[in-house]
């Protein structure tokens, strides 16, 4: 089975636009080991965690969408401030990134 997903992190502007900060290409079928809305956007919030503290993404409010093929998986927004190591997903969320 097909797991390929595109992940888009838009960054809101001063003046409310959104730019598009970062494309994340993955596969990866975390969001299908459980069923929900709610654990689609838990387990999209802590891959963006994971991917913007590596990509050493700007402070700001950041609108994320998960994609798959034209399908769109989910959307939620991150008040994203650099982590600390400590900070990072669970190990039990990251075992299954």
């Amino acid at each position: 089975m097909d797991h390929f997903h595109r992940i888009e992190y838009h960054r809101r502007l001063p003046d409310g636009a959104m730019e598009l900060a970062h494309t994340e290409e993955v596969v990866d079928h975390g969001w299908y080991i459980r069923k929900g809305d709610d654990w689609r956007r838990r387990y999209t919030v802590e891959c963006a965690y994971d991917f913007m503290n590596r990509a050493g993404t700007k402070p700001g409010l950041y609108a994320i969408s998960v994609w798959r093929g034209e399908n769109r998986v989910c959307t939620t927004t991150v008040r994203w401030q650099p982590l600390k190591d400590e900070e990072l997903p669970s190990p039990e969320l990251r075992s299954l990134m």
